[in-house]
Formats: structure tokens, C-alpha cells, sequence
């Protein structure tokens, strides 16, 4: 990670303004052109990035959060793809093709600060095969129902779908009670 980006992270910690006039004038057009992919307009990205910086703004100064594998960049825009699937979802207008990876990387989750219960859970999550992992993300993190997932994948109907995470979810649980 290169001095500046520290220097950067480190002024947001400490509530610096004008370091987040930086970050949001730096990324601003490149997250405008990425959400583009989409389908949604130019002002409702606009609303997406304000509202995706305000989110690590605040985790910057209360939880005082600390990147040190990506950059900054990479993390505003997994903020900001988060705040997009909402936006979709709210509109109904979540598509398959959205719950694939696209090009930019996932956050590692060792790069903010973790209470032993997430680090358990980020242990042994990562042990689920893909199938579980894909199905415990899309009802949880992504908050999407069954009938979504069903809309969203390729299970038959939604008994299939409340089985597997059911299962998955057991599998999670004892994985971690090992421990």
C-alpha cells in the first residue's frame, strides 16, 4: 500500500473534511462509468457514490476502519456495488447477471478490524463448498427471499432452496462449534 493511501485513510480517521473531498472528487467519474454497467442512471449513481462514501466516511471515523491489502478505491466500490444491488432490489430490477462476480475484487475481510465471532465465521465460511457459500450470501449479506433466489438461480422452487441453505447453515454451525 503506497504512503499516500495510508496518509489518506489515516486524515479520514481522524474526521479530516478535506480528505474526503479527495477521495470523492478523486473517484467520483470512475464509479459513475462502472455503475453504468447496471442499467442505472447518471443521477442515481450520483446518490449511490454520496451515499457509499458517507458509509466509508463513517466507518473510517467510528470504526475506525484500516485497508492495508487494497486501495481505498477498491473498497469505496465495494461499498458502492452493495448500495447498487439495494437500489436494484428496491426496484425489482436485481438481475442474474448481477449475482455473478464482476471486475472488481471482493474486500478481504482481514483488512478491517474483526471481533472473534466474525473471524470464526469468515474461517469456516470459506470452508462451505461454493453452492452454500453462493446461498448463505444471497439470503443473508444480499437479504434477497427464497422466492428471489429461486428467481435469481438455478434451483427448481423454493422448497430446494430453504433445504439447501438449511443444510448449509448446519454445516456452517457445526464447523464453527468444532473450534
Amino acid at each position: 500500500m503506497e504512503k499516500q493511501q495510508l496518509d489518506v485513510q489515516s486524515r479520514l480517521r481522524k474526521d479530516d473534511k478535506k480528505a474526503l473531498e479527495e477521495v470523492y472528487v478523486a473517484y467520483k467519474e470512475a464509479f459513475v462509468n462502472y455503475g453504468l454497467r447496471f442499467n442505472l442512471d447518471r443521477e442515481d449513481l450520483i446518490d449511490v457514490y454520496q451515499d457509499s462514501v458517507i458509509a466509508m466516511y463513517q466507518n473510517f471515523t467510528t470504526k475506525q476502519t484500516h485497508i492495508e491489502k487494497s486501495s481505498l478505491k477498491t473498497y469505496l466500490f465495494s461499498i458502492g456495488k452493495h448500495k447498487i444491488y439495494d437500489r436494484l432490489k428496491e426496484r425489482k430490477q436485481f438481475v442474474g447477471a448481477v449475482v455473478a462476480a464482476d471486475d472488481f475484487e471482493e474486500i478481504d475481510l482481514n483488512e478491517t478490524i474483526l471481533t472473534k465471532e466474525q473471524r470464526l465465521l469468515q474461517k469456516y465460511f470459506t470452508r462451505l463448498g461454493e453452492s452454500c457459500q453462493q446461498i448463505l450470501k444471497l439470503f443473508y449479506y444480499r437479504s434477497l427471499s427464497i422466492k428471489e433466489i429461486v428467481q435469481q438461480t438455478q434451483y427448481k422452487d423454493e422448497n430446494t432452496v430453504k433445504s439447501h441453505k438449511s443444510r448449509c447453515l448446519k454445516k456452517l454451525i457445526a464447523l464453527i462449534k468444532q473450534d
